[in-house]
């Protein structure tokens, strides 16, 4: 009896030595085999007059069938209808008066209430696609953060609301300064607070700032904040690592990736304040030599993130067009890598586009009409 118990002991072991092997396996690479194929599509617009260039100012609506555009000539919001391919409605909008854009459109959020969430010169506003202002927030947003803004461009950058309306969530800070961290203030009580983000404090090495007189300009990587399937990313173009804000639980998580293809961040040490524009254009052109990551997007069909990357980025001019090593990046539902890959066919990656019904769809006028370059991926 003693002999059969030491033999089925040494059965588990075995097994569970088995067991352990396995799971240090190498991971698949669900992208291994990627296949893309890249066709344009036009937008009926029914005689519409318009030009297509100045529609680049986009949000997708909470369905994914509905694309808004800002307009700025005649101010007013285009609806695209991606399922039609076809411009449905122009919304107008109003410059003056108690419901008009003060200044210039800074940025703009859809809401799945029909609701456009924009900001504007003065600060941010609800509007409905009537054009009627249905609320103005006037928050304290200095007082309540304890955080100083020196200029217009610092405090509110990359200032977001939560789906549900409660919170306020962005990136202050200062020109030139790194970014504070990630603010999140909550409405109805008028209290927030900074939370650190110093995974993507390395950022600040890898931005270059030329100024002279009234004149700068900053070019290099940057701490971005996007909302995306009801969740909040911090993601900087130096390095993989990301965060996630959960709005409803007022919670943020790091996030670390072990990539195979790409490093999984920048290095070196460079210039981060250029005496001329020349020479900030020299040493921005070496920091893009290395592998930038850009935003994230959501692909419900799939229940997946996708992320494009570039290496050896060149930088358009006069002269030259743009072009980079591209790579892709394939995560779970929980943001797990799951795949990777070199597109060794592409010159160059999408500015930003959008997932419907599997398909990637990137704005690009085609001749004189507005159109889409339509990404399909086969896997």
């Amino acid at each position: 009896m003693k002999k059969l118990l030491s033999f089925l002991l040494l059965i588990i072991l075995a097994s569970c030595g088995e067991s352990g092997n396995a799971e240090k396996s190498e991971p698949v690479n669900i992208l291994e085999n990627l296949q893309i194929m890249v066709d344009t599509l036009t937008i009926e617009a029914s005689g519409e007059i318009f030009m297509p260039d100045m529609l680049f100012a986009q949000a997708q609506n909470a369905d994914g069938n509905l694309i808004f555009s800002f307009y700025e000539p005649d101010f007013e919001f285009f609806e695209i209808s991606l399922e039609k391919r076809q411009l449905l409605k122009r919304h107008p909008f109003q410059r003056e008066g108690p419901n008009g854009i003060k200044g210039w459109m800074v940025s703009f959020q859809m809401l799945d209430t029909d609701e456009i969430f924009l900001r504007d010169e003065l600060g941010p506003n609800l509007f409905g696609l009537d054009g009627i202002k249905t609320k103005a927030y006037e928050l304290d947003f200095e007082s309540i953060l304890g955080f100083k803004a020196e200029g217009p461009f610092s405090q509110q950058d990359d200032l977001h609301i939560s789906p549900d309306k409660s919170r306020f969530v962005f990136l202050p800070m200062n020109f030139g300064e790194p970014v504070k961290g990630l603010a999140s203030i909550e409405i109805k009580n008028q209290t927030g607070k900074i939370l650190e983000i110093p995974a993507l404090d390395l950022t600040s090495k890898f931005q270059v700032i030329w100024q002279e007189g009234n004149s700068s300009a900053f070019f290099g990587d940057a701490i971005q904040l996007q909302l995306i399937n009801d969740q909040f990313i911090v993601f900087s173009g130096a390095t993989s690592d990301v965060y996630s804000y959960d709005y409803q639980l007022d919670s943020l998580r790091l996030i670390t990736f072990d990539h195979q293809l790409v490093e999984n961040s920048k290095s070196g040490e460079f210039e981060t304040v250029a005496d001329t524009r020349e020479r900030q254009m020299e040493t921005v052109a070496q920091i893009r030599k290395q592998i930038t990551f850009n935003k994230f997007y959501w692909d419900p069909s799939r229940n997946m993130y996708f992320r494009f990357g570039t290496k050896n980025f060149v930088m358009p001019s006069k002269d030259v067009q743009r072009s980079a090593d591209c790579y892709l990046f394939a995560y779970d539902e929980n943001l797990n890598l799951v795949g990777e890959k070199f597109l060794e066919e592409f010159k160059n990656i999408p500015y930003s586009g959008y997932f419907y019904n599997g398909q990637f769809y990137s704005y690009t006028p085609v001749a004189d009409e507005a159109g889409f370059a339509v990404f399909t991926l086969k896997f």
